[in-house]
């Protein structure tokens, strides 16, 4: 075992390196191209919704039409989902769980009733009195289908402002799972190099939950290491910094009197703007991890791999 334990990293010093927004070329051309593209079938494609008959027919004919109606009403997917739902209620169904656009349009397309509900609510949703008593004013408003919304089509720029908010939260995802892939790809080299191996969020025994990066393995894991990435603030910081505390709990009970060699490490590897703008969570995911890093500290990790599993 090397001489030198691993210094952890101070929450200050930590924000000092912080990588407030992680990019990633390659998806920022993926979306790029996404985007090109929808703008083009846009303006191409939904000329004629203004009718009955022409909005049921691009609903028919494109698997997309839905996300691409909805953005250029400027209608949050969301909140889209929420009204769907809660006309399933008034139906008298018990949702088990929300449609997504693509299943809204298969039931649709399958059922008549639906394809005419859907479709008025579209058209001509802020004037009808069946669903001004039941959704707000301030969401129904976009929901009307006239000359100000075909003439978003004529303008690029509005159409690309548009999609692109379409597209927020499928980004957010994407850009999330880039920076997993790439702290779990950086690992696993380290990993490799001392003849060690990795899991990949699977169950940990012993932790009660998945754990995106367990050094050996699950079983018998010498390290821990939680990821996540944010530019945003939310609730579901402060039940992340809550699973953080509850792991360390446990680890506390199972490393007392344990010699270096024999503790299980516990490291979270945070990052992005919005962990910055919740301190007070980020500080409890400091106090609950062994090591607190980030993209521009993850050499930290080899650190810790050669102090706590030397060859």
């Amino acid at each position: 075992m090397p001489n030198n334990k691993p210094k952890a990293q101070s929450v200050e010093d930590f924000i000092k390196s912080t990588t407030m927004f992680y990019i990633d070329d390659e998806l920022e051309q993926e979306f790029y191209v996404e985007v090109e593209r929808d703008v083009r079938e846009i303006k191409s494609e939904l000329l004629g919704i203004t009718t009955e008959e022409g909005l049921k027919s691009y609903i028919r004919s494109n698997p997309k039409s839905l996300d691409r109606i909805t953005s250029i009403m400027n209608i949050s997917e969301e909140k889209f989902k929420r009204i769907i739902t809660m006309l399933r209620v008034e139906k008298g169904y018990m949702p088990t769980g929300e449609w997504t656009l693509t299943g809204l349009r298969n039931q649709m397309i399958a059922s008549v009733e639906w394809m005419d509900e859907v479709c008025n609510l579209l058209q001509s949703g802020v004037r009808l009195e069946a669903y001004q008593k039941l959704i707000p004013g301030f969401y129904l408003t976009n929901f009307v289908i006239d000359a100000n919304t075909m003439g978003r089509i004529a303008n690029d720029d509005d159409i690309r402002r548009l999609v692109r908010q379409g597209y927020e939260g499928r980004y957010n995802n994407k850009i999330g799972d880039s920076f997993y892939n790439r702290v779990y790809q950086y690992v696993k080299r380290l990993c490799d190099v001392e003849g060690l191996t990795t899991t990949s969020k699977e169950e940990v025994p012993m932790a009660g939950r998945v754990i995106p990066i367990a050094i050996p393995d699950i079983q018998h894991p010498r390290i821990l290491i939680d990821v996540t990435y944010g530019i945003t603030t939310s609730s579901a910081q402060t039940k992340y910094a809550e699973k953080t505390e509850a792991l360390c709990n446990i680890l506390r009970e199972r490393n007392y009197q344990k010699p270096d060699n024999e503790k299980i490490i516990y490291i979270n590897v945070v990052d992005g703007a919005g962990w910055v703008a919740r301190q007070s969570d980020l500080n409890k995911i400091h106090r609950s991890s062994d090591y607190l890093v980030n993209l521009n500290t993850l050499d930290k990790i080899k650190e810790v791999i050669e102090y706590y599993l030397p060859r």
